[in-house]
């Protein structure tokens, strides 16, 4: 077990005894902290919210509604817009807005007047602060160390307990913490709706598929009037390979609310899965004139330029994706455009080519003006890891080696998920290229969930001599239904040779 389990392992602890445990670096912020307050909240089971500005709270509130209750996310986001507007110093708003943001260039501002601002809060209103601010700028400890804070002093905030089972579900992909947490929450309040939907997807994700859809029903029967039920049913039911039953609850979020874009991509997602291409190309584009926020629609597009790849066109894909990379260079979307080089590069049948997409993937990195090391760092992990699995598609070590080595810098100081991941992967990645199998093994199962894992990890099996092992991970992988580029790459092949009584290898199955 690396520093990654025990990690995780301590913040379980301390989060189901309720106990704080203030670590040095939280206590000396606590005992540093101004005692410039400028509207101190009354003591109560929730984190104060301190502005001076009667509208700033009013839009800080129907923001968290929106965003967590509702699920309305562009309103939500506009809402925390306004209440930063209504009240300039207004450090949680702030915070607030630069965490749930997917505006890069917005995230980096937001980040610096919470911390231009964060003297004027009230002294638990700053680990709240401090556990946003962390979360995106690469201190994940301290962050943490001021979430266990918070939750033993306010075991009855749900809103907070949920607001952190969220991150750990969607930037961690830590699903069985994020089902302790959110679990936790449902004990004490089983109708809190936003814990409810957050559970089935930790669920769903985390390979208790069995259990997510009863939630999901008493989810719909709490909420017949609102989309997301339907929606998160339609996900849920995706991810199970029921496209049918999908299409029909992402339809009835849409008749519900004809403006949920979410559904919209979802069946797009959907028709895409079913390899129906053609028509999900047209329901991206339905969804992209739907969304508001530049960063959403940009997205869709990239998930819109993969569809040439999954119908075998990858002239036309190279041109699509080329074609979005420079729109979200021309918009100062450094992540998209990064993405589209990095897909690119999945998809790329050419090992030296494919080397070449990254590199101008990283290019796109170098630049950190407008771009937060957190954010940054998981992207480069994300193209390091890359970079070891064409390693091996081309059985080049020293590819493999070198792309390690930027991985155990990286891993050496951040302690985010997505980081840890791609460095155990990528030293799983250049100990298959040695032979060392058994040690490919354990370290590649440390990344259980991660396709381009999961197939290298097959083909270590199975050279291994671990036959069944072997079998029952292709399986697994073969059960995945989600719209990442790393199961449009990898799970088409392995379904394929499944079908066919083969045991595909990670070199007969890539492209």
């Amino acid at each position: 077990m690396g520093f990654r389990n025990t990690f995780e392992f301590a913040i379980i602890a301390v989060f189901v005894a309720g106990i704080a445990a203030v670590s040095p670096i939280a206590r000396a912020q606590k005992s540093a902290a101004s005692r410039k307050i400028s509207a101190p909240a009354v003591k109560s089971d929730t984190v104060p919210v301190t502005t001076s500005s009667k509208e700033a709270r009013q839009d800080y509130e129907l923001g968290l509604s929106h965003r967590e209750d509702l699920l309305f996310t562009e309103e939500g986001i506009d809402f925390f817009r306004k209440s930063v507007k209504a009240d300039p110093h207004f450090a949680l708003g702030h915070a607030t807005l630069a965490f749930f943001t997917i505006d890069p260039p917005e995230e980096v501002r937001e980040l610096a007047l919470a911390k231009a601002s964060a003297s004027r809060a009230a002294p638990d209103e700053k680990l709240l602060i401090q556990w946003m601010t962390g979360t995106k700028n690469g201190q994940l400890v301290p962050a943490i160390a001021a979430m266990n804070d918070l939750l033993a002093k306010y075991p009855n905030d749900k809103r907070l307990a949920n607001m952190y089972g969220e991150w750990l579900l969607g930037a961690q992909q830590n699903y069985d913490l994020a089902a302790k947490v959110l679990e936790k929450v449902l004990k004490n309040d089983p109708d809190y709706y936003p814990a409810l939907n957050n559970l089935a997807y930790s669920y769903a994700l985390g390979g208790r598929a069995e259990l997510a859809p009863p939630l999901m029903d008493q989810y719909v029967a709490a909420l017949p009037g609102q989309p997301n039920p339907q929606d998160s049913y339609g996900e849920i039911l995706r991810m199970l390979g029921d496209f049918p039953d999908a299409l029909d609850h992402y339809r009835t979020a849409l008749r519900i609310a004809p403006t949920f874009f979410t559904s919209q991509v979802g069946i797009a997602s959907t028709y895409a899965l079913m390899g129906d291409e053609e028509r999900a190309r047209f329901e991206y584009l339905k969804a992209i004139d739907m969304a508001k926020e530049r960063t959403d629609r940009m997205d869709y597009r990239i998930l819109w330029a993969m569809t040439y790849f999954r119908e075998n066109r990858p002239g036309l894909a190279r041109k699509a994706f080329a074609e979005v990379a420079a729109e979200a260079h021309k918009q100062n979307l450094p992540i998209e455009e990064a993405e589209c080089h990095r897909d690119t590069a999945l998809f790329n049948p050419d090992s030296e080519s494919a080397m070449n997409d990254l590199d101008a993937a990283s290019a796109v990195m170098a630049d950190k003006r407008h771009i937060l090391v957190g954010t940054r760092e998981s992207e480069l992990a994300k193209i390091l890891q890359t970079r070891s699995f064409i390693a091996v598609r081309a059985g080049d070590v020293d590819a493999a080696r070198k792309a390690l080595e930027g991985l155990n810098s990286m891993a050496q100081t951040n302690r985010d998920n997505a980081v840890q991941d791609a460095y155990h992967s990528a030293n799983g990645a250049v100990m298959f290229l040695q032979g060392d199998y058994s040690g490919a093994i354990s370290e590649l199962e440390e990344d259980p969930r991660d396709p381009l894992s999961l197939q290298l990890l097959a083909d270590a099996e199975s050279k291994a001599g671990q036959t069944a092992d072997a079998q029952k991970t292709l399986k697994t992988l073969a059960a995945i239904n989600d719209e990442t580029v790393e199961m449009a790459v990898v799970v088409p092949p392995v379904r394929a040779a499944l079908k066919s009584n083969g045991s595909p290898s990670a070199q007969e199955t890539s492209h």
